[in-house]
């Protein structure tokens, strides 16, 4: 019953080997092309920012907007902001921050002015004697420079394939799927049948004539 089964099966299996390999004719082989991203060296400018700002004396932290071109004063501390610079969206998440800082009172902390990167907080980080003070994120309308649109993705060009195209309902059977011998009589290795898969029968050997057995001819 179970090799009766696979018998059946098989023209099934070759419909659906012949009809993957007609649509592989009928449409080709086609290239995928990548998701369009920015070069990783892609700046967008901003026109705002937003800086978190620490007292030192009670660990209070707060978030300060500021403007490009525009003087904020926060208790001692003098903020001016010249530039704001994130990458766009596809890269990771990065903020530069071209600040000018300066203390109004007599703190003992020099003046800064520098850019500041959220990726990395040690890198022109400010750390006066009362706050310090990093970047977050930019903020605003976008300005110079401009990421532009993305870029077109263009699909790789892949070789041709070429694939035998075999329908299942020709008329000289399904596709063989492997070859050999079939077990049914009257066909041979090049039967259009389905293939047997029980193995292939062994001739009997003739019967040899016993001693002092009359051998008629």
């Amino acid at each position: 019953m179970r090799i009766r089964k696979v018998f059946l099966a098989l023209p099934c299996l070759a419909g659906l080997v012949g009809g993957m390999t007609a649509s592989l004719h009928a449409e080709g082989v086609r290239g995928v092309a990548p998701p369009a991203t920015y070069p990783a060296n892609t700046w967008q400018g901003r026109n705002g920012a937003v800086l978190r700002i620490m007292r030192r004396l009670d660990s209070h932290v707060e978030l300060v907007p500021l403007h490009v071109g525009e003087a904020v004063t926060y208790g001692p501390l003098s903020l001016q902001l010249e530039r704001c610079l994130q990458r766009p969206d596809g890269l990771p998440a990065q903020t530069a921050v071209l600040l000018k800082i300066e203390e109004n009172q007599d703190s003992g902390s020099p003046p800064f002015e520098g850019w500041m990167f959220t990726d990395d907080p040690a890198l022109g980080a400010y750390a006066g004697a009362l706050h310090d003070v990093q970047p977050v994120s930019c903020d605003g309308d976008k300005v110079e420079p401009m990421a532009g649109p993305l870029p077109a993705p263009v699909p790789p060009k892949l070789p041709a394939i070429m694939a035998p195209h075999v329908e299942a309902d020709e008329e000289h059977g399904p596709v063989m799927l492997a070859p050999g011998a079939s077990g049914n009589a009257g066909q041979g290795a090049g039967s259009s049948g389905p293939t047997s898969l029980l193995p292939p029968a062994s001739p009997l050997p003739a019967p040899q004539p016993q001693q002092g057995a009359t051998v008629l001819h």
